[in-house]
């Protein structure tokens, strides 16, 4: 039997449906992660807690990393312990440094802030990004990519052996649970709640509250489209971030166009009553995954066409890709994709076979094959390196 370690932070509760595919092919699992231990007792998956601080600060994150040595070190030999997100990826294979009991396996889920504007003070960050991916590179054991972007960037600039890499496009996702029936009643009282008028195409971005993630952009395009005559629902979902939110007086300024609903718990019936998915991100993501959400549910879909987002938004297939950070290009595509029905009907369709790519079924056979070849010590150049 494989011990597994999946080790993540505050979203780590994310990781929990793969842990049970994992369970039920054999595996040992734990979850590492910085959450609350509530939604893993409730699934009944052993959990490991620990803390760290999301933004950059050096006595805290040398604490972190002492600490996560501590759990490391009680490992019993031939653990793997694979770290998902930017800060567990660089923790993990240092608190491992000198450590034999364990492999290091991580995912980068995307390039972060820093590769999201050229700046100059990005450019400096990204010397020193590349620096420390250098320094990591003998402890790790295997690295997954979620696109074929990073893996350039990465295989470009030597930060990683081609013979321990691959892409394994996203998390994966439970398909069949998002296919599940909703009752019409839900559907039909969310209608009345937010006051949508069914005779028109509903719009729906569901993110956090920061300006990467295009929600500017966003209600910006919303706002063109209703002084152009077109008098669509336009939906925002998600909270207001503690780190770069916008602030809810910007939100606000467009509220004749668009229904802010803050954090809701609804996201599937509030996707099921909806049209068209929007992410107008500009943040360097592996995979997003509420595009696989909108997906499964059969919506069109408007992406940016960034690393992660291509690889979901198949221009003219299921959807359309626009420039970042152009809500002109970005409210002529909600018009084009809303103003044909036969079209969007095709797109929706198409969306359902896509995302057939990313289920959690292909992506945790994927990365069971990896966890053992390491296992058995097989040669990683061995472990088939196309993408998932």
């Amino acid at each position: 039997m494989i011990n597994l370690i999946l080790m993540g932070g505050e979203d780590v509760h994310s990781r929990i449906e793969i842990a049970k595919e994992f369970i039920e092919m054999g595996f040992k699992i734990k979850i590492l992660g910085t959450e609350d231990n509530t939604p893993f007792n409730r699934a009944n998956i052993n959990y490991i807690q620990y803390s760290f601080n999301r933004e950059f600060g050096i006595l805290y994150d040398i604490k972190t990393v002492v600490t996560l040595r501590d759990i490391l070190k009680q490992l019993p030999k031939g653990t793997i312990v694979h770290a998902f997100d930017t800060k567990p990826t660089i923790f993990l294979p240092l608190a491992s440094i000198g450590l034999d009991n364990i492999k290091v396996v991580r995912t980068i889920t995307g390039m972060g802030r820093i590769f999201t504007d050229n700046t100059p003070k990005n450019s400096l960050l990204r010397v020193i990004y590349n620096q420390i991916q250098l320094l990591l590179k003998p402890f790790i054991h295997f690295t997954i990519f979620q696109n074929s972007d990073d893996a350039t960037y990465f295989f470009r600039h030597n930060l990683v052996s081609k013979g321990r890499a691959r892409v394994i496009k996203s998390s994966g996702i439970d398909i069949e649970r998002f296919k599940s029936k909703i009752e019409l009643s839900k559907i039909r009282a969310l209608v009345k709640e937010l006051d949508i008028d069914i005779t028109k195409r509903t719009f729906i971005l569901v993110s956090r509250m920061v300006k990467q993630k295009g929600v500017l952009e966003y209600l910006e395009a919303c706002k063109i489209c209703y002084e152009e005559g077109f008098y669509y629902n336009f939906l925002l979902v998600g909270q207001l971030d503690s780190d770069n939110s916008i602030r809810l007086e910007d939100i606000e300024k467009y509220k004749k166009y668009v229904k802010y609903l803050g954090r809701r718990e609804d996201i599937r019936e509030l996707l099921t009553l909806s049209d068209i998915f929007v992410l107008p991100t500009y943040y360097r993501e592996g995979v997003p995954r509420v595009l696989l959400e909108a997906s499964a549910i059969g919506l069109g879909l408007i992406a940016t066409d960034m690393p992660g987002c291509r690889d979901v938004v198949v221009d003219e297939y299921n959807g359309k890709l626009v420039k970042p950070k152009e809500p002109k290009d970005l409210s002529s595509k909600m018009i084009y994709m809303a103003e044909d029905r036969e079209r969007l009907r095709k797109f929706k369709q198409n969306s359902k076979i896509k995302v057939r790519e990313f289920s959690l079924d292909r992506v945790s056979r994927a990365y069971a094959d990896i966890y053992k070849s390491i296992t058995n010590s097989r040669s990683l150049e061995n472990v088939e390196s196309s993408a998932v």
